[in-house]
């Protein structure tokens, strides 16, 4: 019970920085609701129950800075010539600038982006380098391309244009970061989209409230 809120982000339950066994118990009890009550958890500002849970979104006009190590190898000797001629993409240091980025874009839209071939297959890697290029260029081009003094909401329109493209390119194309973890909920036994050896673990039963509120007075005692 002292470790709540719950999953390795701790995502499900409240956060409450004060130690004191008192906030530990209430944020416990908060906590552990949710994981028995998957319908309890926090929902998506925009999407609400459009997706099961919540998304990690920006908080404000932001941009992102890939360092120029993080760079596709085989973009990195033309890092000269390439803030030459596409100042706007790439700066002096060679590294890539994507931004300005709107208030409430996913987070994970952009921090999962596969920046680098996960082959060793040379064409794999020429293939992925071509994605990516495409997509930051496109990417760049259209908030380039804004008038001065663009609102978020067209900034949001250019980015909502490419996220195809950008999904297609994620390492994790799952945003929802309080999902899972359904033990004893009705949820567990859903088998959308699972694969056959997922499946073949078969179903638990479904704990009834009682039961849920019998088990969470049995963890307090640990």
């Amino acid at each position: 019970w002292s470790t709540a809120p719950f999953l390795l982000n701790n995502s499900v339950g409240p956060f409450d920085i004060d130690p004191s066994v008192d906030a530990r118990v209430r944020v416990f009890e908060a906590s552990i609701e949710q994981m028995l009550w998957p319908e309890k958890r926090e929902r998506d500002s925009e999407l609400g129950d459009k997706v099961p849970g919540t998304i990690d979104r920006t908080t404000e006009r932001s941009q992102v800075i890939v360092p120029v190590g993080y760079v596709p190898d085989a973009l990195a000797p033309l890092q000269g010539l390439l803030h030459r001629w596409l100042p706007w993409l790439v700066n002096e240091g060679g590294d890539v600038v994507l931004g300005p980025i709107p208030k409430g874009v996913p987070v994970n839209l952009i921090a999962n982006l596969k920046l680098r071939s996960e082959s060793d297959d040379l064409g794999d890697k020429a293939e992925q380098v071509k994605r990516l290029g495409n997509v930051l260029l496109q990417l760049k081009r259209k908030l380039a391309n804004l008038p001065e003094g663009a609102t978020d909401e067209q900034l949001r329109q250019e980015f909502a244009e490419l996220r195809e493209p950008m999904l297609a390119l994620s390492k994790c194309p799952d945003f929802v970061v309080n999902r899972g973890h359904y033990f004893g909920t009705a949820e567990f036994n859903r088998q959308d989209g699972l694969s056959a050896d997922e499946k073949a673990f078969g179903q638990e039963p479904v704990l009834d409230d009682a039961d849920k509120r019998a088990l969470i007075a049995f963890l307090k005692t640990f």
